[in-house]
């Protein structure tokens, strides 16, 4: 396989993998939905709401594990001597009814050596009981494959949950449990764990005391599955939330995307489709009638391609008019050349040499003015736009004629208004303009004839009219004679002098400055008594700032 069919290949594997997958929707797609990630990962964390939860089970734990205490210290001091560090057996024996009376906490005592001397587990005073959110029970249903996914992410997200794993020793000491050390040292203590299961559990150490004494240590425990219900509750109600958020992101991404993306790919495939079919028209009557962006994208393109498909059509017409005008002198020279040698009579050659000539001169002067005209459009691009007085610069150009061509043959009279007209115009070329006009007015007028220039001003746009005194333009081709290469000279004019691009070239310049040049005769026709002669009017549009001195 060659490189460029492997290019070709690779081109079209992405383009089948735009259409399915558009970089552009998936950049929809992410923008749409990054917010509303951010907000899931939110709510799963719920860090700060797990801690106010669990702080308030633990302080609840603390209120009734020191009223426990409180009371057991009391009743120590009927039944201990006052040396005694130590819980009393007849204390514990008061104390079980106490503990009995908190059925949902676990409840260990302990005296200062360390030595657990109290287990509502063991002792059969109570059993640990678990109140259950009623919602739980909708966990097996359902949800429940759903929120373990959802508690498994919660976990991964949770830096906070790292809690010691709780073991049941069968002889259990203070010093197994941090917070009942502290107790014993006088300080209450709390402590956050979990079971082999993964089962939340928390407690308090609280001290025992009698007369500031600290007898032992209060140990209650109780499971933190409300906890965990409340937070499962509370994160379920919030997946609810993010899954209607999600559903209205996704149907908005889902829009936008058919909205924007699906126009902007068949505006993509249209244009590489004209580019294939070099410059056809492009069809899409559905976009160009939306009044968005998208159709001013739809009708942007169908002009481009329509002046594509005019440019194109106008280079092959120039191509032909260039080839045809170029194979007459062509001709004529082959000929010229074929029989020149056949001839041994010097006068016959002399002339045919002088047609040589006239037509190398010709050739020359038609090149020159092709290359001029195929350079038209780039160096009106290029070119700078100069505000300028169009009332100094034909006095100027009046005044230059004059002294070129003398006022022996043909009169110049001009009708310039006092103020200054101010245009934004290519100096050069509207001077081209002129002297083509001029020239062609100049070479129609008869000896002694007048050739007339005025300007005026007409709301928004300067009109500058030359008329000459001439036969006129024949009916019927007052716009002929814009066409390249159309010539209408006079009868006692040698042919072949001037190429027929001159008008075509002076209104492509005046269509460039956003104006009109247009042609008429001042003889109506049937109308004989009015004066015959041509008129040209050039309009060009004015500039907004009139208010400054004109450029020299």
């Amino acid at each position: 396989m060659t490189p460029m069919q492997k290019a070709q290949q690779n081109t079209s594997s992405r383009d089948k993998f735009r259409k399915r997958f558009s970089p552009l929707t998936l950049r929809i797609y992410v923008i749409v939905i990054f917010p509303t990630a951010m907000f899931l990962i939110g709510l799963l964390h719920l860090d700060q709401y797990r801690q106010t939860v669990l702080q308030s089970e633990i302080d609840a734990l603390y209120r009734q594990g020191n009223t426990l205490a409180w009371t057991i210290g009391l009743t120590d001091r009927e039944y201990s001597e006052l040396a005694r560090r130590q819980i009393s057996s007849l204390t514990l024996q008061r104390a079980s009814q106490l503990i009995a009376s908190i059925p949902d906490a676990r409840i260990r005592i302990f005296q200062p050596d360390g030595q657990m001397i109290s287990d509502s587990a063991r002792d059969g005073t109570a059993l640990p009981r678990i109140t259950l959110n009623p919602r739980l029970l909708e966990d097996r249903g359902l949800m429940s494959p759903f929120q373990h996914v959802i508690d498994r992410i919660a976990k991964l997200l949770a830096p906070n949950d790292n809690y010691p794993v709780y073991q049941e020793k069968p002889q259990q000491m203070a010093s197994d449990f941090p917070a009942v050390l502290n107790a014993l040292a006088g300080e209450p203590g709390r402590l956050v764990m979990r079971d082999r299961k993964g089962k939340l559990i928390l407690g308090i150490a609280v001290p025992i005391r009698h007369l500031r004494v600290v007898r032992g240590a209060l140990l209650v425990t109780a499971s933190g599955a409300q906890v965990e219900a409340d937070i499962r509750s509370v994160q379920q109600t919030f997946i609810q939330i993010f899954l209607g958020i999600m559903v209205v992101t996704i149907g908005l991404g889902v829009y936008l995307a058919r909205s924007i993306i699906g126009p902007v790919s068949q505006l993509a495939r249209a244009a590489d489709a004209v580019r294939q079919s070099s410059g056809q028209n492009l069809s899409l009557p559905k976009m160009m009638d939306r009044r968005d962006e998208i159709g001013d994208l739809a009708r942007d393109l169908a002009a481009m391609t329509d002046e594509l498909q005019t440019r194109m059509q106008a280079t092959a017409s120039f191509a032909a008019d260039v080839s045809h005008e170029i194979k007459n002198p062509l001709t004529s020279l082959r000929s010229a050349v074929e029989t020149i040698t056949r001839l041994d009579d010097r006068e016959q050659q002399k002339k045919l040499m002088d047609i040589l000539l006239e037509d190398v001169k010709r050739l020359d002067r038609l090149i020159t003015d092709i290359s001029a005209a195929s350079r038209l459009d780039a160096d009106l691009s290029a070119a700078e736009f100069t505000r300028v007085d169009l009332s100094g610069l034909i006095r100027n150009f009046i005044s230059s004629r004059i002294m070129a061509h003398g006022e022996s043959r043909i009169r110049i009279k001009a009708s310039l208004p006092d103020g200054p007209v101010y245009a934004d115009i290519v100096v050069d070329r509207i001077v081209q303009v002129l002297d083509n006009l001029f020239a062609n007015a100049r070479s129609f007028s008869p000896d002694g004839g007048e050739i007339s220039i005025t300007l005026q001003q007409d709301g928004d746009t300067a009109v500058v009219s030359m008329t000459d005194q001439g036969p006129g333009i024949p009916e019927g081709k007052v716009e002929a004679i814009f066409d390249r290469f159309y010539s209408e000279r006079p009868k006692d004019e040698k042919f072949g002098q001037h190429s027929g691009l001159g008008l075509s070239i002076s209104r492509h310049i005046i269509e460039a400055h956003g104006g009109t040049l247009s042609a008429s005769n001042l003889r109506d026709d049937g109308d004989t008594t009015a004066p015959t002669g041509a008129v040209m009017t050039m309009i060009l549009p004015i500039s907004r700032i009139q208010d400054q001195d004109p450029v020299a």
